[in-house]
């Protein structure tokens, strides 16, 4: 999506660690599937006997559904992913998300008043971590984006700043180029 009359300073969309629950489902399920397949509860069991429905045994049915619901939470996993977009344009921060439902939150930099980074240890590491941009009536969080110390960077250095429409006032240099 194009903003007329702005510079795009930066867009970025969110690592896949922002849906780590669909990701830990993808990883459980898959698991449960192999133990099914390779049909671990009655390899260890004399008692029990693999029941079949048809000509398909049990553990066989339960592992294809274990392996659907793998494929469900992966397709939403990189749905929640794709589907989140990050834009900093020369006038105001915006966040777009959402298939059918679209939401697209814009905040001027007129109305920002902090910009804070939060990253845990395991975040560190990673060097992802999740930009709270406050308003004072409201905040908007870039949650798990790459780079999170240069984004931060680049917005605290624009706040409370009015849009740069190009003309420049007699008597002040031009604005540092950002990117």
């Amino acid at each position: 999506m194009s903003y007329s009359g702005e510079q795009t300073l930066l867009v970025t969309r969110p690592t896949r660690l922002i849906a780590l629950r669909w990701w830990s489902a993808v990883v459980l399920a898959l698991i449960v599937a192999g133990a099914l397949f390779l049909q671990f509860p009655w390899r260890f069991s004399s008692t029990l006997a693999n029941p079949a429905l048809g000509s398909l045994p049990v553990s066989a049915i339960l592992a294809a559904f274990f392996l659907f619901l793998a494929l469900v939470a992966f397709i939403i996993a990189e749905l929640k992913r794709k589907t989140t977009r990050y834009v900093i344009t020369d006038n105001k921060i915006i966040r777009e998300d959402g298939i059918l439902n679209k939401n697209t939150e814009m905040i001027p930099y007129t109305q920002l008043e902090r910009v804070d980074m939060k990253q845990s240890f395991g975040q560190r590491i990673l060097r992802i971590g999740t930009i709270v941009v406050d308003t004072g009536d409201d905040t908007m969080n870039l949650d798990m984006i790459p780079r999170p110390a240069q984004v931060q960077e680049l917005l605290s250095s624009r706040l409370g700043r009015r849009g740069w429409s190009g003309q420049q006032p007699s008597g002040q240099q031009q604005p540092p180029a950002t990117r």
